[in-house]
């Protein structure tokens, strides 16, 4: 039997899918949320990455395993895959941007030093300049979408680069670590690659052997960029994916287990117990606010 999926959609509460690099979109916070009761339920985005700015409210967020109450002036960027709920204050003021993360990436120069789309979630309190800085560019990125001038996905896309450049710069400042920004093509290449094939369980020779590279190569890089050796990079997404499905979805301990490439539920329980020091039943319940 398939495991209950986490639920997915393009835009949210919207089940069509499709593959589009220009795609972006942006609307108000209030807009979706009003009709929502406030409540965006846990969910992910297969293809979109999304940056919410507040510029004033509350939102209570929830990315993965964290969970924080964030108030005032905040970005909160959330890739693809990573799964998201927020509850938000009624007085909340805002904007969500949606994009394919090929959007911004296209108007970037091949040898530009920062990564702008790092792969990582990222919540973060911005100055009044900060946000003063990014309001104009909102603004221009709203009349973009809702006009049909020439060239209009070409700007969006400068204009999203430029946004998310805004945010990495209020990032840099406050100190909040962005490993990932600085990541190499073939590290990049490595997480997409275990994104990917991470629930068939290859071996670590698989994703050698797609990069091109020996297993001492790949196994020296990940010790150097990740702190650990690939097989526990590999069991680390493996733990990622079942937290997330026991947290946010509604499938048994036995469906998880197939859905993830154990052959037997045991098998899985045993894993996640020496990755965890607990049994999967245990976080049935969720994590406690930080």
């Amino acid at each position: 039997m398939k495991a209950s999926p986490i639920p997915q959609f393009h835009l949210y509460g919207e089940q069509e899918s499709f593959a589009d690099p220009g795609f972006v979109h942006i609307e108000t916070i209030e807009s979706r949320s009003r009709r929502n009761l406030w409540e965006i339920s846990p969910h992910r985005h297969e293809r979109l990455d999304q940056l919410l700015i507040l510029r004033a409210g509350s939102v209570r967020a929830r990315i993965d395993m964290d969970e924080q109450v964030l108030s005032g002036t905040v970005a909160i960027y959330v890739p693809a895959m990573m799964v998201h709920g927020f509850h938000f204050g009624e007085d909340v003021d805002g904007d969500v941007l949606t994009f394919s993360p090929e959007l911004g990436r296209s108007v970037l120069p091949a040898h530009y030093p920062v990564q702008l789309f790092p792969g990582q979630a990222l919540m973060l309190r911005l100055t009044d300049c900060q946000a003063a800085a990014i309001d104009p560019l909102i603004e221009q990125l709203r009349l973009e979408c809702s006009g049909h001038d020439g060239g209009r996905i070409a700007a969006a896309g400068w204009i999203v680069a430029l946004t998310l450049l805004h945010v990495e710069r209020a990032r840099a400042l406050s100190g909040e670590t962005a490993e990932a920004s600085l990541e190499s093509a073939r590290q990049q290449q490595f997480r997409a690659l275990v994104d990917t094939h991470f629930a068939a369980q290859r071996p670590v020779s698989f994703y050698a052997e797609r990069m091109g590279l020996t297993e001492k190569t790949l196994t020296r890089m990940c010790r150097a960029r990740f702190g650990c050796a690939p097989k526990q990079y590999l069991h680390r997404r493996l733990l990622l994916e079942a937290q997330r499905m026991l947290i946010y979805g509604s499938a048994t301990i036995a469906e998880i287990a197939e859905e993830l490439g154990f052959a037997d539920p045991s098998y899985f329980t045993r894993f996640y117990r020496r990755m965890t020091g607990r049994l999967p039943s245990e976080h049935r319940e969720g994590l406690p606010v930080h």
